[in-house]
């Protein structure tokens, strides 16, 4: 299912009221541009959903949760869509949601409603119990592998397991970057390998925006964090978290609006790892309208990602080298939808 930038911002300007009225919601008061419903993705007593029309683009307000978003993540949380059946589905197009399999994913929302407030109940908690002691330990952890400790990282020390086994904590969020909805974990001493890392609410790529800079993606934040030591301040970063999150790479891009990505994954001995993940990320952003650098200096130096090049050879690497380094992809050219 093959959509480009203009199928995209399509979507994007469907008007939620009359798509809101047509899905059997209310409007308690209605102006062209703004109206205001009681939720329809979870109860209340008080009218608290809000939508407007801004810069072109129809977006939502929920007040009671704090959630907000675009047409196309409503309809992905409506029916539990993917990011291109929800922009198809906006578009106008047929996709099969019969009673049984609507109110599975209901139930699918439901519990991922969940799990996002059981991920920001547990971040809130730690952050209320950050103390001098813990922040130092946050610091020598980045310190201790010689990548750049950020404030707006928003890390923080919880506590796991009956052993309470200590772990940094650093927030995952949605697709609209303003809105946490999980924690990666990863285990502050060392730990049996299936307790190295954890997750707590939806496992999703992490983000770190620096205006409408180019962004740099790579499998872990870590990765992300020796990028920065390797080549200056330069991306937004942008970390998958595994390269089974791939697919979801154009809901966060799209987002940032980026126009060049440069794709750092890893240099895996196995073609089914970083490699395919690598192509297959090409693939979705040239389609997108993303000019995608093939980052190669980790692969020319014979390691395995950023991070060991770093520890590997510590010195900084021009933005020119890398650039000139690389291997580009053009965007692919603009086509027709092919939403059916």
């Amino acid at each position: 299912m093959k959509l480009s930038p203009d199928d995209i911002r399509h979507a994007r300007s469907v008007n939620l009221i009359e798509l809101l009225i047509g899905l059997g919601h209310k409007p308690v008061s209605r102006r062209p541009d703004h109206a205001l419903f009681h939720s329809p993705l979870r109860d209340d007593r008080h009218p608290s959903f809000s939508v407007s029309r801004v810069n072109g683009a129809w977006v939502w307000y929920d007040f009671g949760p704090g959630t907000h978003g675009d047409g196309i993540e409503f309809i992905q949380q409506t029916f539990h869509l993917t990011f291109p059946e929800a922009v198809c589905k906006l578009l106008g197009h047929p996709i099969d949601i019969g009673s049984t399999a609507s109110r599975s994913r209901k139930d699918s929302t439901r519990a991922q409603r969940q799990r996002i407030d059981l991920a920001r109940q547990a971040y809130c908690s730690a952050r209320a119990r950050m103390t001098p002691a813990k922040e130092k330990e946050l610091r020598q952890y980045f310190l201790s592998r010689q990548v750049p400790y950020f404030p707006q990282l928003g890390a923080v020390w919880m506590a796991r397991g009956e052993a309470k086994t200590p772990y940094i904590g650093i927030p995952l969020p949605s697709p609209n970057v303003h809105f946490m909805h999980g924690v990666e974990c990863r285990a502050l001493h060392d730990v049996p390998n299936e307790l190295l890392r954890a997750t707590i609410g939806i496992k999703s790529p992490w983000i770190m925006k620096r205006g409408d800079a180019a962004v740099l993606v790579t499998e872990s934040i870590l990765d992300c964090l020796a990028g920065d030591a390797l080549f200056g301040p330069t991306f937004t970063l942008c970390a998958l978290n595994g390269i089974g999150n791939v697919g979801k790479l154009p809901e966060y891009l799209t987002r940032l609006k980026a126009k060049i990505v440069y794709l750092a994954l890893d240099n895996d001995p196995e073609p089914d790892k970083g490699p395919k993940a690598q192509q297959e990320a090409i693939v979705l952003l040239t389609r997108l309208g993303m000019h995608v650098v093939d980052v190669r200096v980790h692969h020319q130096a014979g390691v395995k990602d950023l991070h060991k090049l770093l520890l590997q050879a510590p010195t900084r690497i021009s933005p020119f080298h890398l650039t000139e380094s690389g291997i580009h992809h053009q965007a692919a050219p603009r086509a027709p939808s092919s939403c059916s």
